[in-house]
């Protein structure tokens, strides 16, 4: 069964975009270009990406990255509180920050020529990010990041939202026309490939000794089949 681009573009509003969309995170040397040559990406990239790793630490890491609700209740507190009003995050005081930097590594200082990094530069703990307000860019990126997992190319429930997404998300929140009408079509039909694929096989009932097990009838009974396959919704 296929999909008119131009069919689903009505329905979903989606469009078909100049770059196609990755899921992945830049090499340095993509981050060099890009700071010079789209500093308020890179700044926002940064912001983000910060914002996530401490996130990570407070509510632990799952899979290499975090629970979706987690990446919401950080950036919108309120979110999970059904009579309290929905904030953005917070800046944190001074002694919360110097806690978390206490329980992870306070700062970095290369050694040697580590890809793009001369030797004796010193990086600053990713915790010193939540002393500043955060941008309303960040916040719209980190929102954009659960969309697009929950809605755009989505995956179950249980499972986490990694870094990759963030630079996707990040060139939308800056207007940058992605592919994202075909990536649905996509999610679309892979979805419905594998829950044809579940429905048509058959997975008969044995017992201990692995031996069929049959109704009153001698016909073999068989597992009902019941399978969950997370589709776009946009």
């Amino acid at each position: 069964m296929g999909h008119a681009l131009h069919e689903m573009y009505e329905v979903s509003g989606l469009v078909m975009g100049d770059a196609s969309y990755k899921e992945y995170v830049p090499t340095s040397e993509e981050l060099h270009l890009l700071k010079k040559e789209d500093p308020q990406v890179y700044e926002t990239y940064w912001e983000v990406l910060c914002h996530l790793h401490i996130c990570g630490q407070i509510s632990s890491w799952r899979n290499r990255g975090i629970k979706q609700m987690f990446w919401a209740s950080y950036l919108f507190n309120g979110i999970n509180e059904k009579d309290s009003p929905v904030t953005s995050l917070a800046p944190c005081i001074d002694e919360e920050i110097a806690e978390r930097i206490s329980a992870s590594t306070s700062s970095y200082t290369t050694e040697s020529n580590e890809d793009t990094f001369k030797p004796d530069i010193v990086f600053e703990s990713f915790h010193h990010k939540a002393r500043v307000p955060i941008s309303g860019r960040a916040l719209l990126v980190g929102f954009l990041m659960l969309w697009l997992k929950r809605c755009v190319v989505p995956t179950l429930l249980h499972e986490v939202i990694v870094a990759d997404v963030v630079y996707p998300a990040v060139l939308l929140a800056h207007r940058k026309s992605i592919t994202l009408l075909s990536v649905m079509v996509a999610g679309i039909q892979s979805g419905l490939r594998a829950l044809a694929k579940s429905l048509c096989r058959v997975e008969a009932f044995v017992d201990a000794e692995g031996n069929p097990v049959t109704d009153s009838k001698s016909r073999p009974l068989v597992k009902t089949p019941n399978p969950r396959v997370e589709l776009p919704y946009t």
